[in-house]
């Protein structure tokens, strides 16, 4: 009768050991897939977190669409012509374009403020330096604009980053450009040479911001 005591104890505590190393495995195997889907998570925030503060092409081609629709249904003069000064803020986080009161102030108003202020550089007229100059620093990462001087309200085109191409008309080789036509919407377009969206002339200055 002892001995079968003995056989049956030991053959529960035999089970009993089995189900917690079963139940061990189950919990290390839970902890991983926690632990992988913790890191998807993160990876998943970090790349939404840089697609937001690195716009893509995508982002700049929406932003030449809503451009366009905003100007189709505009009733007033003054109706989205701060959209450049609008992408131009967001994109590099400037302060000087924006109020917190008035909202992004419009682009007659940025000739003005960059001339004035000591965050900007003049590199002077568009020639072969020049544009060289500026393309680099837009490559760099900085910010790269081109006004049209000749007016009070002249057009202003944003450098893209990329190469220089062979413009035959200008004589030269021009980078790409973002440009938002007020005049013209339709003829808005990003990541085409400014040769598209302007005429070569010595009233065509361009801005670095440091």
């Amino acid at each position: 009768m002892g001995k079968k005591l003995l056989v049956l104890f030991m053959t529960i505590l035999i089970v009993s050991c089995n189900d917690n190393k079963t139940q061990k495995t189950q919990d290390s195997s839970n902890e991983i897939e926690s632990d992988e889907t913790k890191d998807d998570t993160n990876t998943q925030v970090d790349n939404d977190s840089r697609s937001e503060s690195n716009p893509s092409e995508a982002d700049f081609a929406k932003v030449v669409q809503n451009f366009i629709t905003c100007k189709k249904v505009a009733t007033e003069r003054n109706d989205c012509r701060n959209s450049i000064t609008k992408i131009i803020t967001k994109t590099y986080g400037l302060t000087e374009f924006s109020d917190p009161k008035l909202g992004y102030v419009i682009y007659d108003s940025i000739r003005p403020i960059v001339e004035k202020s000591k965050n900007w550089i003049q590199l002077g007229s568009i020639n072969q330096e020049t544009i060289d100059q500026a393309l680099a620093h837009t490559n760099r990462g900085g910010l790269a604009i081109i006004i049209d001087t000749a007016n009070t309200y002249g057009h202003v085109v944003m450098i893209t980053p990329g190469e220089t191409k062979k413009s035959g008309s200008w004589a030269m080789k021009l980078p790409n450009v973002l440009s938002l036509t007020n005049y013209k919407p339709e003829k808005s377009f990003y990541n085409k040479s400014l040769s598209y969206a302007m005429q070569k002339s010595e009233d065509l200055k361009i801005f670095l911001r440091q």
